[in-house]
């Protein structure tokens, strides 16, 4: 059993943010563990394509350990990161200490590996490495899918946001998986699957908790360590939507009523969707798209929603409910 003690600070802090540096981990693990890769097996297809000819031993080697990965490879996002060579400023950031003490922590668990020997002797070094094969891997297999996975990430913001306000923290944090229990500020995770030694009671410290989604996290998983901020981070919900095309193939009586193409607009942002993407995906202008978005929130079925730079577009309650009345 894992137990997190939370104050009243902890839950009232309580914020939301992703990050793609955790989704290029996350997607590396996948990639060479068959047992998981069941949810994705369209991407890995076409990832196996893509890498065939590369060797990359720092991503393999960090991302195969058991149970862990070095949490200077998954810092805590204080906010939805969107791009990945500011995770790459950060991880240059981080200190010599933190690194082998990480580094240190990962032999306890894996053993003795020549590229963690060098990683305590020369960690800079080893850093910009590693830093080479992240955008390797991350220009082959993910850059030309984050759009669609930025959007599925904002939208499990969104709706878990609007989780706590309506139902508070038990409702949020118990559907964040159907292991996890909350009662009198204390999370507590039924993770029988995990060794022994890491079942563990944490008391946080009252600076808040960062819940973060992931596409490619397969299951709930806590990092709880005094050089981040505490952070839980779980499967996003719709994460199976974001290498998918949209299909429409559904009742026209929506079509009639609204067109063709607003219909498909509205059926498209039950993921948060910005105003390129539905332009892209419709094969519509960026101008058309705008003026349909413009007439389905003067109706009320859709609103927008800021992330960083970027706008998203969503349905609200209306728009759901009328989705839902034709589908």
């Amino acid at each position: 059993m894992i137990r997190l003690q939370l104050s009243n600070d902890d839950l009232a802090k309580m914020r939301f943010g992703y990050s793609p540096l955790i989704e290029l981990m996350s997607s590396f693990r996948v990639l060479h563990r068959p047992e998981r890769q069941y949810p994705y097996l369209r991407w890995v297809e076409e990832a196996k394509q893509v890498t065939y000819d590369l060797d990359l031993p720092y991503l393999h080697v960090l991302t195969n350990i058991p149970f862990y990965i070095p949490d200077f490879l998954t810092p805590t996002p204080s906010t939805t990161i969107t791009n990945l060579e500011d995770e790459i400023t950060n991880l240059r950031n981080v200190s010599t200490a933190v690194i082998r003490k990480n580094i240190k922590l990962a032999l306890s668990y894996n053993g003795e590996t020549d590229i963690l020997l060098q990683f305590l002797v020369y960690p800079r070094e080893l850093i910009e490495c590693l830093i080479e094969e992240i955008r390797i891997y991350w220009q082959r297999t993910l850059a030309h899918h984050w759009t669609r996975m930025h959007s599925v990430l904002d939208g499990d913001v969104l709706f878990r946001a609007r989780q706590l306000a309506l139902g508070g923290p038990d409702a949020l944090l118990t559907g964040l998986n159907d292991k996890i229990r909350f009662r009198e500020n204390r999370i507590e995770w039924d993770a029988d699957h995990k060794p022994q030694f890491m079942h563990k009671d944490y008391h946080l410290p009252g600076e808040g908790v960062q819940l973060v989604p992931s596409i490619f996290l397969c299951n709930f998983t806590w990092q709880i360590e005094p050089e981040w901020r505490p952070m839980l981070s779980y499967h996003a919900r719709g994460a199976g939507l974001w290498y998918q095309t949209p299909k429409f193939e559904t009742d026209p009586s929506l079509e009639i009523a609204l067109g063709e193409t607003r219909a498909r607009v509205l059926r498209l942002l039950a993921t948060p969707t910005s105003t390129g993407e539905i332009a892209r995906i419709l094969q519509i202008t960026a101008g058309a798209a705008s003026q349909h978005l413009s007439r389905l929130g003067q109706a009320g079925l859709v609103e927008p929603h800021r992330s960083g730079k970027r706008v998203y577009y969503h349905l609200t309650s209306r728009g759901t409910q009328l989705v839902a009345l034709f589908n």
